[in-house]
């Protein structure tokens, strides 16, 4: 019975990982050398990937749902991307 089990994941390293991505998203809304909303769009879709493979647990089922996820999220990004560049292209 050993071997099916599955072990935990380490949630204080995600957590690690979820608060230094933080930190990076607050450092790129402070420097302006970075274009902010691409660094923002791919920290806050690792944040995003993050929390649902490991606290939605997708990480320990069927691959086909993590990837499914992972489009979705993509997509999500990236719509709200092109909406927000739209928006100020306008003003």
């Amino acid at each position: 019975m050993d071997a099916m089990e599955q072990s935990h994941p380490n949630y204080f390293l995600v957590g690690l990982a979820l608060i230094v991505l933080t930190v990076f998203e607050v450092a790129v809304v402070y420097t302006p050398q970075i274009p902010t909303l691409p660094a923002l769009l791919v920290f806050g879709g690792a944040k995003a990937l993050l929390i649902a493979l490991y606290f939605m647990h997708l990480k320990f089922d069927r691959r086909v749902y993590a990837f499914l996820f992972s489009i979705g999220i993509a997509l999500g990004l990236a719509m709200i991307g092109v909406l927000v560049m739209l928006i100020q292209s306008h003003t």
